[in-house]
C-alpha cells in the first residue's frame, strides 16, 4: 500500500493556506500536488539507469505559480479548451464568457480552476480537492460543485479522478495540463517517440478553434497511430504551428480507454494515458515561456472535444442539473 500522503504549508494567498503534497508509493516514486489550482508539480519516478527524475516541467518557486500563463501542471475547467467566440448556447439562452483568447474563450477564464486555492482532505492514499464554482463564474450557468482527486499506486500509476455537479445545465469539461519530459531535463521533447490511438482528429483554425471538419490521420501528419518521433512528421504539417495543438478522436467505446503513450530512449520512461474521456488534446508547448522553453514539455490532455457547445456533431460535455458526473485520467510510467 502507498504510504499516507504528508503536506506542509508553503505560504498564504490572500489569508489562505497554499499547500504542497507529497504522495509517494512503496518503492520510493512520488507525485507531489499544490492546493492552488490543484496542480501536478512533480512526478519523480526511476530511469532506466534507477536514477529518479522529475518528469514534468515546474517551477522551483511556488509563487511563480500565481502568475503563470502557461498552466503548467495545472487542473482545468470549466472547460478545457476553445470554446468559439466566447459563447454558447444552451436549451435555448445565450451565455456569454471571458474572452481571455483573442475573441474565443480559453480553458475557463480569466479565473478558471487553475487560479483557485481548493480545500483538501485525505482519505487513505487519496488527496482530495475541491472548490465551488459560482453561478456566471467565467460566464458558465450553474453553481458547479466540483472535486479532483489524486492517488499514486505502487506500479507508479497517477490516477486523476474528477466529480462534479451542478444546480444547472452546464458544461463541464476537466483536464490535466501537465506538461512531461521523460528526459528528466530540459531537453526539447522533439525526439519523444509518441503514439496515439486514433484514426481520426478535429481540422482547426489558425486560433485553434475546430472548423467541424473531422479528418483522418492516415499519411498524414498527424498519423502517430505507430510509434513516431514527434520532430518526424512535423514537416509535413501546413499550420502557422511548427508543433502540435491537435485533438485526436479515440478509436474506443470502452468506459477506460488507451488514449495515448509517449516513450524516450535515452531515460527508458514510457508513459500511457488512459482516460473516460472521448479524446486527447496533444500540444507541444510550442508557447512556453521562461524559465521553460518552447517545445520543452508536452501535454497529454484526456478531455471532450474543444468548442463542443457550439458543434452539435461532436460528443458533447453537458452535465445535467441535479445529476453527478465522473471522468478519470491515469498515467501509467513504466
Amino acid at each position: 500500500m502507498p504510504f499516507p500522503v504528508s503536506y506542509k504549508r508553503i505560504t498564504q494567498l490572500n489569508g489562505v493556506d497554499v499547500i504542497l503534497f507529497h504522495l509517494q508509493n512503496k518503492n520510493g516514486s512520488y507525485a507531489e500536488v499544490c492546493n492552488y489550482g490543484a496542480t501536478l508539480i512533480s512526478l519523480v519516478v526511476p530511469d532506466a539507469t534507477g536514477e529518479m527524475n522529475n518528469i514534468i516541467l515546474n517551477y522551483t518557486d511556488i509563487e511563480d505559480y500565481f502568475t503563470d500563463t502557461n498552466y503548467v501542471g495545472s487542473t482545468i475547467g470549466r472547460f478545457a479548451n476553445r470554446i468559439a467566440n466566447a459563447r454558447f448556447e444552451l436549451d435555448g439562452e445565450m451565455y456569454l464568457l471571458d474572452k481571455n483568447d483573442g475573441e474565443n474563450s480559453n480553458h475557463g477564464g480569466y479565473k478558471g480552476f487553475n487560479t483557485r486555492v481548493f480545500s483538501h482532505e485525505i482519505k487513505d492514499d487519496r488527496l482530495i480537492l475541491s472548490y465551488i464554482s459560482q453561478h456566471g463564474e467565467g460566464g458558465f450557468p450553474g453553481t458547479l460543485n466540483f472535486s479532483v482527486s489524486y492517488s499514486f499506486s505502487d506500479d507508479n500509476q497517477l490516477k486523476i479522478e474528477y466529480k462534479a455537479d451542478t444546480d444547472k445545465k452546464t458544461v463541464f469539461n476537466p483536464t490535466c495540463h501537465a506538461y512531461f519530459n521523460l528526459s528528466g531535463g530540459d531537453d526539447l521533447i522533439l525526439s519523444h517517440e509518441l503514439r496515439v490511438l486514433a484514426d481520426y482528429y478535429l481540422e482547426t483554425k489558425d486560433d485553434f478553434i475546430p472548423t467541424g471538419v473531422i479528418k483522418p490521420v492516415k499519411d498524414s501528419a498527424f498519423d502517430f497511430t505507430e510509434y513516431q518521433e514527434i520532430q518526424s512528421l512535423m514537416p509535413l504539417k501546413n499550420e502557422v504551428l511548427p508543433g502540435y495543438n491537435t485533438y485526436f478522436i479515440s478509436n474506443s467505446e470502452a468506459a477506460m480507454k488507451h488514449l495515448a503513450s509517449l516513450r524516450e530512449r535515452n531515460s527508458g520512461i514510457t508513459i500511457d494515458v488512459y482516460s473516460t474521456m472521448p479524446g486527447i488534446q496533444i500540444y507541444t508547448g510550442d508557447y512556453l515561456s521562461k524559465p521553460h522553453r518552447p517545445l520543452s514539455g508536452i501535454c497529454l490532455e484526456a478531455q471532450f472535444f474543444p468548442d463542443d457547445p457550439n458543434q452539435a456533431h461532436f460528443k458533447a460535455s453537458i452535465l445535467n442539473a441535479g445529476k453527478t458526473v465522473k471522468h478519470s485520467i491515469c498515467f501509467l510510467i513504466r
